[in-house]
């Protein structure tokens, strides 16, 4: 006896699985009515040229769409020219160049409205604004450790 639901088309099992099926009833009850926000703010950094930075937002509800943007322009997803890579609320920037330095701002999208987060600035780090200083912390037994970047 079979659990769960097999769609067939002309005696062949179809592609369409029960997790599908389940993800469109989910949006079928949700409530559309329901304003997005955002709950994580992505943060602004300083990084060297060359070396990767991550940044991430939350949004409610969880399963809305989430994008990104570059100084006010929508990113279209990942972007390998760019070196962008983006995952629902987190967007990786794999080798920081000045194509990829600005304001980053998380987007949540449904049919009652967007809403943007405030913008996080990624600056290239220079001469006058050299990486924050790695952090040094003490282990139990009092041994100096640093914490690279």
């Amino acid at each position: 006896m079979s659990r769960g639901m097999t769609i067939t088309q002309r005696g062949k099992r179809s592609e369409v699985t029960l997790a599908c099926l389940l993800l469109a009833m989910a949006g079928c009850f949700a409530n559309l009515n329901e304003v997005p926000q955002v709950t994580v703010q992505p943060s602004s950094t300083v990084q060297k040229l060359g070396g990767t930075v991550i940044l991430g937002c939350v949004v409610e509800p969880p399963w809305m769409n989430t994008t990104w943007r570059l100084n006010g322009k929508e990113l279209n997803g990942s972007d390998d020219a760019l070196g962008i890579l983006i995952t629902r609320g987190t967007l990786v920037i794999t080798a920081l160049s000045n194509h990829t330095v600005g304001r980053y701002q998380c987007v949540a999208r449904m049919a009652a409205g967007a809403v943007a987060s405030v913008p996080a600035t990624v600056t290239l780090a220079s001469e006058s604004a050299p990486l924050p200083p790695p952090i040094l912390s003490l282990h139990p037994n009092q041994t100096p450790c640093h914490q690279s970047h």
